[in-house]
């Protein structure tokens, strides 16, 4: 009889602790979402570790016409002087209406998005081919960081990762040179993934 009655106790406390514990992580709060800066973490597939590069977004939401992308390279991965970058990303990016504002795209020297401008002679946005080219007014000198801040970006209408390459070519090349890639979650609806 004293058996049964134990076994009824054990059972009965951990059914309660159960309960108590479903309950309590019912309850709490959660975090607000922040503004994406790290370069997460890849299971299955995706981009090597070397390859793939820092970044930062801000106004993250579907359809978002404020959006602001600030694309970091570190400066180990910059082996010359830079005169030209080349943006590639996928057409799934236009095809669900996001829009680039080439007005609005800057260089900036250091790791954050409060660096000094490195001077731009043009950005042209080529809808049709998936790429940003932009033409720089002065090099960026060899083992410098700096971000590419693309402000005023329309988020396409559903979340999407995205993956953004960047080349880049020093006076006198042939060939662009690949730097790395941004892996993007774009237009992400914090907490109802």
């Amino acid at each position: 009889m004293a058996a049964k009655h134990s076994v009824f106790r054990l059972l009965s406390g951990l059914f309660l602790s159960g309960a108590a514990i479903a309950t309590t992580l019912t309850i709490l709060p959660t975090q607000p979402g922040f503004a994406q800066t790290s370069q997460g973490l890849t299971i299955f597939g995706g981009v090597d570790s070397e390859f793939r590069l820092p970044y930062t977004l801000r106004n993250n939401s579907p359809r978002n016409t404020r959006a602001a992308y600030f694309l970091r390279v570190p400066g180990t991965r910059v082996e010359a002087a830079v005169s030209r970058l080349r943006i590639t990303y996928p057409d799934a990016f236009t095809d669900r209406n996001g829009v680039f504002d080439p007005e609005n795209i800057q260089v900036l020297r250091g790791k954050g998005s409060k660096g000094r401008e490195i001077p731009v002679d043009q950005v042209v946005w080529s809808e049709e081919s998936g790429q940003i080219d932009i033409y720089m007014s002065e090099d960026i000198p060899a083992d410098t960081s700096f971000v590419i801040a693309m402000k005023g970006i329309r988020n396409p209408d559903r979340f999407g990762m995205q993956r953004f390459n960047l080349q880049t070519e020093s006076r006198g090349d042939v060939r662009a040179r690949y730097i790395g890639t941004w892996e993007l979650l774009v237009a992400e609806e914090m907490g109802n993934r």
